[in-house]
């Protein structure tokens, strides 16, 4: 007997793990004193203390600050640190076509595509990209 596969969407992903982890990132930036601890650090980019290590010896940096930080998570490898720098390299905008939305969040295009045009629009912003990512599954 086969097992049926549960087609969750995009949504469910947005908000269990990306979301969560983006407000951690927030809150840390706010609250924490530099330097910053490599250990803590490592945890929220979901990335190991080597691959910070190597990153400041890199780039020159001897501390953990707020722009080390973003240094880090610019040139990390998770899956977070990769979209996080798409966001910045696209320059935050405050409204995402289907193209940015898919390129920021590793999305299929036409799947994106498919939910604006059910959606009938034709930029996403803050509050719409939910609508969006319950529309595509993944």
């Amino acid at each position: 007997m086969k097992e049926a596969k549960i087609m969750r969407s995009f949504l469910e992903e947005y908000e269990q793990n990306i979301v969560p982890n983006i407000e951690a990132i927030d809150v840390f930036l706010k609250s924490a004193k530099p330097p910053f601890d490599v250990h803590c650090v490592a945890d929220l980019l979901s990335i190991n203390e080597s691959e910070i290590s190597s990153l400041l010896n890199r780039i020159g940096i001897k501390h953990l600050d707020k722009s080390a930080f973003l240094q880090v998570m610019s040139n990390g490898s998770s899956k977070l640190c990769k979209m996080l720098k798409k966001e910045i390299e696209l320059g935050s905008p405050l409204t995402y076509t289907s193209w940015e939305l898919g390129y920021i969040y590793n999305l299929d295009y036409t799947s994106v595509k498919n939910a604006y045009r059910k959606l009938q629009i034709k930029e996403a912003t803050s509050f719409t990209m939910p609508l969006v990512f319950a529309h595509i599954s993944v």
